[in-house]
């Protein structure tokens, strides 16, 4: 069961660290209705946070609440682009945040690292 939380917490680490990194790169590229609905600066802020998150999600101490924010940050997403553009899209937020809440539980139910 460990392997299968590292192995998550790392393939959503990585997901969640270049999604942050496109963010905070390419924030003048979100053209899209959904995205013009937050100003450039707080989508820069949402991409450094999920950064940090992701970062976070693979030092041991801090996996279990970087998980918890990192699904509710999906969620958030999801919750944007669902109001603005439609449901299909959402479920590219909705996996992810629902494997980091398995890690979260995960982590959660067993003894910290």
């Amino acid at each position: 069961m460990n392997i299968l939380l590292w192995v998550l917490q790392v393939l959503l680490a990585l997901w969640n660290l270049i999604g942050g990194a496109f963010v905070v790169v390419h924030y003048e590229e979100l053209k899209a209705l959904w995205a013009v609905a937050l100003p450039g600066p707080v989508w820069i802020a949402y991409g450094v946070f999920q950064v940090l998150l992701a970062v976070g999600l693979v030092w041991p101490q801090l996996a279990r609440f970087a998980a918890i924010l990192l699904a509710l940050l999906e969620l958030s997403g999801c919750a944007l682009f669902a109001k603005y553009a439609g449901f299909p899209g959402c479920l590219w937020g909705v996996v992810p945040a629902v494997l980091l809440a398995f890690v979260a539980y995960g982590r959660f139910a067993r003894k910290p690292a």
